[in-house]
C-alpha cells in the first residue's frame, strides 16, 4: 500500500508544500535516500505520476510546490537562492541525511545551486532540460504570456507558452510533436488560472537573467535533454556537463524541451537506472 502526506515548509515568510509518496511496507531494498522531483514553473507536486512505478519499489518519491517569490524579497535581483532555501527546508524536514536530486527546467537549476552548496546532503543528481541563458527575446515572450495570463487571457497565455517552449521547425523531427503541442495547449489554460504557477513563471523570468553556472565535485551527476531543445543548445550543454566531474550528457535526437511529455519511458528509465541503480533500457546517445 502507498502512504501519502503533505507537508508546509517555510523560509524567509514563504510557504513550501511537498507531497511524499512511499510504500508502508517497504521492501528490503528500498533506500533510505528518498527521490526528490524538481519541475519546471509550471508543474506542481501532482505531476509526477509517470515516476511512481519507477520509484516507490525503491525509494520515497517527494515532489515540492516551488512557489512565486515576491521581487521585493530578491537579494541582488535574483530569486534562485530562496528557491534553493526552500528545498533546504524541505530536504530537512524530511530527516534524510542524503537525498537523491531529479530536477528539470528550472527545478534542474535549483537543484544545481542547492548541491553546490550542500554536496554532502546529496547521493546523487540528475539534472534535465537545463535552462540557458535567458535572451532578450525569450525574456520578452515570457512576459507578455504573463501578461496575458493576469489579464484574464488563457488562450493567449496558453498558444504563447506552447509555442515558446517546443521545438516548430518542420525540418526537425520531433517525436509526438502535434500530440504534445495540443496537450500543453490545454494544460497552459488550465494554469493560466492558478496564481501560484503564473508567479512563479514571473519569479523565474528575474531569477534566470543570472548565467547559470556548472561547477561540481564529489556528487555523481548525469545530464540529460532533447537534441532539438532551443532553450539550451545541445553544445552548450555538453561544454556545461564538462564543467561537472565525472558527469556525462545523455541527448534523445528526436525532442525537444517537452522531452518528459514526449518520451516519459527514457525519463523514467534514466531515474530508475541512475538515480536508483537499476538497469536502464531506454538511453538516448
Amino acid at each position: 500500500m502507498i502512504e501519502e502526506y503533505v507537508r508546509t515548509v517555510t523560509a524567509h515568510g514563504v510557504p513550501y508544500n511537498y507531497r511524499v509518496l512511499r510504500q508502508s511496507d517497504p521492501a528490503p531494498a528500498t533506500r533510505d535516500e528518498p527521490v526528490i522531483a524538481l519541475g519546471g514553473v509550471l508543474e506542481g507536486m501532482h505531476d509526477w505520476a509517470y515516476l511512481e512505478e519507477a520509484v516507490l519499489p525503491r525509494a520515497s518519491l517527494v515532489t515540492v510546490d516551488l512557489p512565486g517569490l515576491d521581487p521585493a524579497a530578491f537579494q541582488d535581483g535574483d530569486g534562485l537562492d530562496l528557491l534553493c532555501e526552500g528545498l533546504a527546508g524541505v530536504v530537512d524536514d524530511l530527516g534524510a541525511a542524503r537525498v537523491n536530486l531529479y530536477g528539470y527546467s528550472l527545478g534542474a537549476a535549483v537543484a544545481l545551486q542547492y548541491t553546490q552548496g550542500r554536496p554532502e546532503r546529496v547521493a546523487r543528481l540528475l539534472l534535465g532540460g537545463v535552462p540557458g541563458d535567458v535572451t532578450d527575446e525569450i525574456e520578452s515572450h515570457l512576459r507578455i504570456a504573463v501578461g496575458c495570463a493576469r489579464s484574464g487571457d488563457a488562450e493567449g497565455f496558453a498558444a504563447l507558452m506552447a509555442d515558446g517552449l517546443l521545438c516548430l521547425d518542420e525540418s526537425h523531427h520531433v517525436h509526438r510533436r502535434a500530440l504534445t503541442r495540443g496537450y500543453l495547449r490545454r494544460f497552459m489554460r488550465n494554469a493560466a488560472h492558478v496564481p501560484r504557477k503564473v508567479d512563479l513563471l514571473a519569479t523565474a523570468l528575474i531569477t534566470r537573467r543570472r548565467p547559470l553556472h556548472g561547477g561540481l565535485s564529489g556528487v555523481p551527476t548525469l545530464v540529460f535533454c532533447g537534441g532539438h531543445d532551443h532553450l539550451h543548445p545541445r553544445e552548450e550543454l555538453l561544454a556545461f556537463a564538462a564543467t561537472i566531474e565525472g558527469s556525462r550528457l545523455v541527448t534523445f535526437p528526436d525532442c525537444d524541451h517537452m522531452l518528459p511529455l514526449q518520451r516519459p519511458e527514457a525519463v523514467t528509465s534514466l531515474v530508475g537506472s541512475f538515480l536508483l541503480d537499476e538497469p536502464t533500457a531506454h538511453v538516448g546517445g
